[in-house]
């Protein structure tokens, strides 16, 4: 009898030892197979945004490069305020710096409309060449190029015999929300608002001031330089100078930090 049962018994011990193993073998795969499927859960609903988050990181990198560039450009007007009137554009775009992109050689296409008032003689065109060339000296990035296509042209400057105010030129410019200029038309008057024929330094003094205009220059506040309001002078001074080179060194755009919501 005993000489059965024992063989029964270790049988059964074996049964339990092959019956723990297998237990403990398969605890340890379950275990191990854990963060593998915790992972791949977590994972399963992120599809959507794991595509898309190369572009979400892609923005957010691009929203501080923005934030730097704004925070530089800033620093820069704050430098440069005692030596520029840049302040003054700050101040009429809503805190916009406003300017031609940058062109890599390529020039602004300028058309003049040469005639079509009383008065106008050949010698007016040539006072906006020389504001050209005064604004274009300055080596700034800015190169002029005539056209004779005012459909092709960046800049179209024209004459009228006169305004209605007291005013001898005027520029309108075109640009995005991103302060990029894109048009400018300059209307230069032959006479006054009472109809008398202007000098010829007030048409070349006009010339430059419009023509600083059309480059996205604001007014300056100082008498002795070419962008004052009432002008008195077509030789551009220092701060002229300055405030242009300075204008073509910072990009254009928004220089206070957009404030969520305003979007």
């Amino acid at each position: 009898m005993r000489r059965h049962l024992l063989p029964l018994i270790t049988l059964g011990l074996l049964v339990m030892v092959l019956a723990e193993r297998v237990l403990e073998a398969t605890r340890r795969y379950l275990v191990a197979a854990e963060p593998v499927a915790s992972e791949t859960r977590s994972a399963t609903p992120d599809l959507s945004r794991k595509a898309a988050a190369p572009v979400a990181v892609a923005t957010r990198s691009r929203a501080g490069d923005d934030r730097l560039a704004r925070l530089a450009a800033r620093e820069a007007l704050t430098r440069e305020a005692g030596s520029t009137y840049l302040d003054s554009l700050i101040l009429s775009t809503d805190s916009v710096v406003r300017r031609w992109p940058d062109r890599w050689g390529a020039p602004i296409k300028v058309a003049i409309v040469e005639g079509g008032v009383p008065g106008w003689s050949p010698k007016m065109a040539d006072y906006v060449r020389t504001s050209l060339d005064r604004w274009e000296s300055l080596g700034i990035g800015l190169h002029f190029s005539l056209v004779s296509d005012t459909s092709k042209a960046d800049i179209l400057i024209r004459w009228i015999d006169h305004f209605d105010f007291d005013r001898a030129g005027q520029t309108d410019l075109t640009w995005d929300q991103s302060g990029r200029v894109r048009r400018a038309l300059v209307s230069l008057a032959v006479r006054t608002n009472t109809g008398i024929l202007l000098p010829d330094d007030a048409m070349l003094s006009v010339a430059v001031h419009e023509t600083g205009h059309a480059i996205g220059l604001p007014h300056s506040a100082d008498s002795n330089d070419v962008m004052f309001p009432a002008t008195r002078t077509g030789v551009l001074s220092d701060r002229d100078r300055r405030t242009a080179a300075v204008l073509y060194r910072l990009p254009p755009g928004p220089v206070r930090d957009v404030i969520e919501g305003e979007r």
